[in-house]
């Protein structure tokens, strides 16, 4: 029996594919109909047969990349066409909208651009409906090719055909091209050397790679435009194009992360796991943290047990590593810039910089987006199974525009503004948050004007009007500015891990970080929060400390160390300590960070900040080398047992606090005794004894008694000795323990934490 539907279709519907793989099932069971792009979902008129129909509709949910959240059929009564065909697409205004993330090159395309045999072989701008940039080239909705930045590229006839020839894998892709009607290549030097070579009837895109490739074999530094903006780029092999690209980015020490071709040149260099494969592979093409075997030279990744490394994901840095093996890709901007993405930002470096030459192209890039980083931590579960958990460092290219869903629907439309530092912000409707960018910190402007843009932009592509908006407590807070409700920074990032988790009931919240204004006007920074719904109550901390300097504390290891030498009762006569007595530039902090800088500094580790975290992070490194050295003929309980200090505890106007400064003392004591890196593991290893018994000193209380679930978050829990302590100490204890896994732990996760909050508001 033959009938007629509508079926409209929500989700990720649309940039894989979608309408394209809906004819082709429609023709396979002989169905007749349309579908097209309303809006941002798909609407689909079909008749035939009603088990055809039905068989149909089963197979809509099976197409790679496509995630439908609602599929409403209704029967259809008027007229509908005697075949089956794409409809152009119209606008309308849906109830949520979900836009498509920038993909990486699909198999079908490498193998086609590696086959000499193919119009398109080495072609640098090859896509396909499964694969290609999407969220950074699109304008407005429906995604079209007159809603992209590929409008301007006219197809050629041979593009045209395939545009609507049935099987073709580039039936109606928006970003279709060839070298005949596609995006052209540039190559652009310093004046004083070459002329810009740019890819045309003159100059194939073949020449203008031969020149890119040259160049870095050469020692040069180069600027590479691909999906998301320009990388900085440099051979990992030759170390005068490293300093100098270190010199330009303003970047002493940081590591530089590395693109290799293969997972087999990745294994060359680092040990992979089951986990970080699956999440190289994985359509965001992240960087991903791992532990090195070998080296490049030394200015590439400094001192670090690790290598940020990811494989290419587009046909551009295909060719490039292809052709040169692993290279340095570092987000092309200044320190402290937004990444650049047109030429103009770029240029006036290439003349006056280290720089020395510009791999660009003329498609529009819209939307700015770095490389997605992540981590993988081995944790032992609550079943004793030891599993990969995976942390989100940086949430970017590949991640954004995806929606996170909430445990309830907002009240209203909302604007969470999230923070200052590592700044990104969301924008909530119904029951999902949409998480922008990384964007950097807003003390420089041209971040802040990038976010305000993107802001915007956001707005209108998910036709979202804010009538609530929420930011952080801090009253500098420049994220802040003009927002109607303001949530405590340690509240939001425990509410983030709630709000991923979709947890119920009352939650204790280990919040450990750098900074967070408190509700009592001091820095915050080690808290343990009892939070429920909205509501949260500070209970346990680490020791505030008396630091000297405002912002300078953050950055100067030793000028923390000072702070909690006086604290301690030691005495000097220095102007610094006369201007800490009279309180001059002075601030009570608890903060988890500024206490792994003192002990950083006072085992003559790392003294100084030259990037966020690296007093931390050496500290980290330094206390795996000392865990090695311990655990040489002794169990990790007797390691743990041999420990030479630990935290005292009083309580503070109903406060628990761990005694900081008296630990500080304790291993000024001990510096005799033990190696510096011995030491570093010590302290991690009681931080985190500290932490577990805070908690279950916490839950003998009457109060706390049933609480069962615990959340870790804030930027200290990237330390993966840290972590992997608190997290299954406190599993031993009984208690049900969650991270962050879909946003950073950082500050990057923050504005999830507020939508949630603000869930909860009449």
């Amino acid at each position: 029996m033959k009938k007629a539907y509508k079926i409209v279709v929500t989700g990720m519907v649309q940039g894989i594919g979608f309408r394209p793989y809906v004819a082709e099932l429609a023709e396979e069971y002989c169905l007749a109909g349309q579908v097209k792009n309303l809006g941002g979902i798909v609407e689909i008129l079909v008749a035939g047969e009603e088990q055809a129909v039905e068989q149909f509709v089963h197979r809509l949910y099976v197409l790679p990349g496509c995630r439908i959240d609602s599929l409403e059929q209704s029967e259809y009564l008027e007229a509908i066409a005697d075949k089956f065909f794409i409809a152009d697409s119209a606008k309308a205004n849906e109830m949520q909208r979900f836009l498509p993330e920038d993909l990486p090159t699909c198999a079908r395309c490498v193998a086609e651009m590696k086959d000499p045999k193919k119009r398109r072989y080495r072609y640098p701008f090859i896509s396909c409906t499964a694969c290609g940039p999407r969220y950074s080239i699109q304008r407005s909705v429906p995604y079209d090719r007159d809603s992209i930045t590929m409008e301007v590229f006219e197809m050629c006839d041979a593009c045209k055909k395939e545009y609507t020839q049935k099987g073709n894998i580039r039936r109606h892709a928006q970003t279709i091209s060839c070298k005949d009607c596609g995006p052209r290549l540039a190559f652009i030097e310093k004046r004083n050397t070459e002329k810009e070579i740019t890819d045309s009837k003159t100059h194939t895109w073949e020449r203008v790679l031969e020149l890119t490739i040259d160049a870095l074999k050469n020692g040069r530094v180069g600027a590479v435009k691909d999906i998301g903006g320009f990388h900085l780029v440099c051979s990992p092999f030759l170390e005068e194009p490293v300093a100098r690209l270190r010199n330009f980015k303003n970047r002493e020490k940081k590591p530089f992360a590395v693109m290799f071709p293969s997972l087999d040149s990745i294994r060359e260099y680092c040990f992979v796991t089951e986990k970080e494969q699956e999440l190289l592979e994985s359509d965001a093409r992240p960087i991903v943290l791992l532990q090195k075997k070998k080296d490049f030279v030394k200015g590439v990744c400094g001192d670090s047990l690790r290598i940020g490394a990811m494989l290419p994901c587009n046909p551009l840095q295909i060719l490039l590593t292809e052709a040169l093996g692993p290279l340095v890709m570092t987000s092309g901007n200044k320190g402290g810039e937004p990444i650049a993405i047109a030429d103009t930002k770029m240029e006036p470096y290439v003349e006056t910089s280290e720089i020395d030459f510009m791999l660009t192209h003329n498609r529009e890039i819209l939307t700015p987006l770095d490389d997605s980083i992540y981590q993988v931590v081995l944790l032992t579960d609550a079943d004793g199974v030891k599993r990969e958990h995976v942390q989100v460092i940086r949430r970017a290219r590949g991640l954004v525009p995806k929606p996170i869903q909430l445990p309830a629907r907002l009240p209203e439309e909302t604007y969470a503004a999230g923070g200052d530092l590592k700044a990104v912000f969301a924008l909530g409707k119904n029951q999902y948050a949409y998480l922008s960018q990384y964007f950097g910190d807003l003390e420089d402007m041209r971040c802040a004007e990038s976010r305000e843009k993107a802001k915007e932009r956001m707005e209108r592509l998910f036709c979202i009007t804010p009538l609530r908006t929420v930011g952080d407590m801090h009253p500098a807070y420049v994220s802040a500015k003009d927002t109607q409700r303001k949530i405590q920074h340690h509240h939001a990032h425990a509410a983030s891990v709630i709000a991923e988790h979709g947890l119920d009931g009352r939650v204790l919240a280990v919040v450990c970080d750098g900074t967070g204004y408190g509700t009592d006007k001091t820095i915050w920074g080690s808290e343990v929060l009892l939070c429920h719904k909205s509501e949260m109550t500070r209970v346990a901390s680490f020791e505030s400390v008396k630091l000297l300097g405002g912002d300078a504390a953050a950055k100067d290891a030793d000028l923390t160390l000072r702070c909690c030498l006086w604290q301690s009762g030691l005495v000097e006569t220095t102007l610094q300590r006369q201007a800490w007595q009279q309180n001059i530039n002075t601030a009570y902090a608890s903060s988890m960070g500024r206490l792994f800088d003192a002990v950083s500094a006072l085992l003559d580790i790392c003294h100084y900040n030259s990037y966020e975290g690296e007093c931390a992070i050496a500290l980290e490194q330094a206390a795996y080398d000392g865990y090695r050295t311990l655990s040489v003929d002794k169990t990790v309980e007797a390691v743990w047992k041999s420990s030479p200090f630990s935290f005292g505890f009083v309580e503070k106007a109903g406060i628990l606090c761990a005694e900081s400064v008296k630990l500080i003392q304790e291993l000024v004591k001990q510096k005799q005794n033990y190696s510096k890196e011995e030491l570093a593991y010590y302290f991690h290893h009681e931080v985190a004894q500290a932490i577990i018994f805070m908690v279950e000193k916490l839950c003998e209380k009457s109060e706390m008694q049933e609480v069962e679930q615990v959340v870790l978050s804030g930027g200290t829990f990237v330390n993966r000795i840290l972590l992997k302590e608190v997290y299954e100490g406190l599993i031993q204890k009984g208690k049900k323990v969650y991270i962050n896994e879909k946003v950073p732990c950082g500050d990057g996760g923050i504005a999830l934490g507020q939508l949630y909050l603000t869930s909860f508001d009449n």
